[in-house]
């Protein structure tokens, strides 16, 4: 009994740590090495298959298994789709060209380099794997078109056997994600839209305790933006799954614009709040901050934030109950400080109260469409059946994509010169990879950086290819033999794969490793050959570098002027569009063009903090004007809204060009505008409400036109004309 006793406590002391450990390697390093046997399982799977069928090059499978491998099936299975889409598209426009083309190099590669910049031109337009199938549908026409000019007579076979090995490589992939630990978007999806939710309350809450001595919420927002852009992309990848994130891709886009508007509301009254710490009474700031509190208080559970969607569910319960409790109580914050304030302080007021029920408003149908997801299912697929997942819009700039089309043309044609030329050996290898590197890292935040980790990559896939095809390949017998000679090379790539900062080094050497396997169908190593082609991608990769610094301007003030004036311009499309400018539409527009400059990555830095700035002065200030427009809809004398339409007309050209002189102008016009409909003659002709909400509006404007701290100040304007 005494040793049984002894083992017990034994027991007690030891299984809580090892069953710590256990769920800890559970939660962080199984999925990895899950994720790494997944990857070689394919990549042996298209391999046997490829030499069962008698492929000319089984490497092609088993690099396009590396290619469309991701963590979720989802992915695996959007990513597969583009490809074979990408390269369907390029195998036809290689047949064309070099039936037109056969016999004459010189017209076969020029077309082929305007096919390459207008492949390169599309990534850049479109996002997610779209980009990817542009991308494919360039490359592809080097891999099966280049051969296929010194032999077309087997340019059918080529194309054919090119598509099939890329068949078996997507059917290995999608098998194995499939059924070998599958995981499904909707998991993630979900954990990113609790964790979304979670987090926006808590900044609600911290805000709320004392905004003054709260840190820039910059960095959270910024946050925010990438998240909405990132749950949009695995929606769109959810599509391929057969399970809830299909059925709930609705809610989710729907969230996604609910959560950018709550977001843009949160940041304006937060502005509010700082210019009347700063400027105005203090006694105002309490009042609107006293029902900012309740507010806060609303969306907290026992003070802490909602975990899941039933708790979100009781939230949104608690934030209708606050609604339909707001007009009594800005009814008794106006009553506390009505007769001490003046027409400015109260309109002030008035102002802040207006943006608090539009957040709490929109703070409610974003907390009811997120508590959703806990209905059953048979009652969401009954609710709107006609209704359409709303649609991310694209906007880019045109230039910035010209000049990628015009760098992948570039790289193809100064590879085809040196090849035709030195009658270069491997001069379609050095292409192959010159383009795909050219075109791959188009739409990357820093091409530069890309480029450089993955010439890293490639030079440690080189030397793992020498090991294998000269020292290991040359011991293989059999199937077994020839499966421990390759796969400590694709294990080491996906586990570098698994970590953002070295995901770039595994993908190239991925990509070079595959590429110099030195078997297809039998072994074909041989050191010269293998040296000239490792030469040649080297030299290729390099090249693409070289023409990235040259040629690309992401990171250049130049870039960075761009793309804040695409930000000024769409409150000047706001002010000026005679079609209706909607909300929904200038978030998107806003949105996409920072993520696409990758300035929401890269906030540290002066010149993308800029175009921060403008950021938000773009959502604050156009938020405002859309109002100010929908609010003069409600006017039916067309001389009673000219004050306004002038001031609409001076915010425009504010933006337009952002001078001390235009922003005087505007300030001014609002100034005559507000007089004008403080006006007896108005009072009769207007109703209380709408001069109300027209008054709330411009006064919005004006204080945030006024504040010198923001990017329109004349300090600010000064500091952008010295950069």
């Amino acid at each position: 009994m005494t040793a049984y006793h002894h083992f017990r406590s034994l027991c007690r002391v030891a299984l809580p740590p090892l069953r710590s450990a256990w769920r800890e390697w559970l939660s962080e390093d199984a999925p990895v090495i899950g994720y790494m046997l997944k990857v070689l399982l394919a990549c042996l799977l298209a391999m046997w298959l490829s030499l069962r069928f008698e492929l000319d090059q089984p490497r092609t499978a088993m690099l396009t298994v590396a290619i469309v491998m991701q963590s979720r099936s989802g992915m695996v299975f959007a990513k597969s789709y583009y490809r074979l889409i990408g390269t369907l598209v390029g195998v036809i426009v290689s047949f064309i060209l070099v039936a037109l083309f056969a016999q004459e190099r010189i017209p076969f590669l020029l077309y082929m380099a305007l096919w390459i910049g207008l492949c390169t031109a599309g990534s850049m337009i479109y996002r997610n794997h779209q980009s990817y199938a542009f991308v494919l549908a360039g490359y592809t026409l080097c891999i099966v078109g280049l051969p296929a000019t010194l032999a077309p007579g087997q340019t059918f076979n080529i194309g054919i056997t090119r598509i099939s090995e890329i068949l078996i490589g997507l059917f290995s992939a999608t098998l194995v994600s499939d059924l070998i630990f599958p995981q499904r978007m909707w998991n993630m999806m979900l954990a990113s839209v609790r964790r979304r939710f979670s987090d926006f309350s808590d900044l609600l809450r911290t805000t709320a305790v004392n905004p003054a001595t709260v840190r820039s919420t910059e960095p959270a927002l910024l946050r925010f933006i990438g998240d909405i852009f990132r749950l949009e992309t695995f929606r769109a990848s959810a599509v391929m799954e057969n399970d809830a994130s299909r059925q709930n891709r609705l809610h989710l886009s729907q969230m996604n614009n609910e959560f950018m508007q709550v977001s843009t509301s949160f940041h304006a009254f937060e502005q509010l709040l700082k210019r009347q710490s700063r400027y105005g009474r203090p006694d105002i700031g309490e009042a609107l901050l006293g029902i900012y509190r309740k507010l806060a208080d609303n969306v907290s559970l026992d003070g802490r934030s909602a975990h899941n969607e039933q708790e979100a569910l009781q939230v949104s319960r608690q934030l209708s109950d606050y609604r339909s409790r707001f007009a009594q109580t800005a009814a008794d914050a106006r009553r506390k400080l009505t007769h001490t304030l003046s027409d400015r302080d109260r309109i002030e007021l008035d102002t802040g109260i207006e943006l608090l029920e539009r957040l709490s408003d929109e703070l409610y149908t974003y907390a009811k469409t997120y508590s959703a997801f806990a209905a059953p299912k048979d009652q969401k697929a009954i609710t709107n059946p006609n209704q359409q997942a709303p649609q991310q819009e694209m906007h880019f700039d045109t230039l910035a994509v010209a000049l990628a089309g015009l760098r992948g043309a570039l790289a193809l044609a100064i590879l085809s010169a040196v090849w035709i030329l030195t009658d270069w050996r491997s001069g379609i290898e050095a292409i192959t990879l010159g383009v795909i590197t050219s075109t791959l890292f188009a739409t990357s935040p820093s091409p530069g950086h890309t480029v450089k980790q993955f010439f890293i990559g490639a030079v440690l896939g080189t030397i793992l290819a020498y090991f294998c095809n000269f020292h290991w390949l040359t011991q293989a017998q059999g199937f077994l033999m020839l499966t421990i000679a390759v796969s400590p090379g694709i294990m080491l790539a996906a586990w570098l794969t698994t970590r953002p900062s070295t995901a770039v080094i595994g993908s190239g050497m991925f990509m070079v490793y595959l590429m110099h396997i030195g078997f297809n169908s039998t072994y074909s190593a041989n050191p010269v050959i293998f040296m000239n082609d490792a030469i040649a991608d080297l030299l290729a990769v390099l090249l693409s570098g070289v023409l990235f610094s040259l040629i690309d301007l992401s990171n250049s003030r130049w870039s960075k002027l761009r793309t804040a004036q695409s930000l000024r311009q769409l409150v000047v499309s706001a002010c000026r569009d005679t079609l209706p400018f909607r909300r929904a539409r200038l978030e998107n527009a806003a949105r996409d063009l920072v993520q696409r400059a990758g300035s929401a990555q890269r906030i540290a830095e002066e010149q993308d903090q800029l175009i921060v700035d403008w950021l938000l002065s773009t959502l604050e200030i156009g938020h405002a004007v859309i109002a100010l427009r929908e609010y003069l809809q409600e006017v039916h004398d067309s001389i009673l809204p000219l004050p306004i339409l002038k001031c609409l007309d001076a915010i425009a050209n504010l933006y337009d060009d952002p001078t001390p002189a235009h922003r005087d102008d505007a300030i001014n016009s609002i100034d005559l505008a507000m007089q004008h409909l403080s006006t007896d003659a108005m009072r009769l002709v207007l109703m209380q409400s709408t001069r109300h909400k027209l008054m709330t509006m411009l006064h919005f404007i004006h204080s945030a036109l006024l504040d010198e701290e923001s990017v329109l100040s004349a300090n600010a304007t000064k500091r952008l004309e010295n950069h």
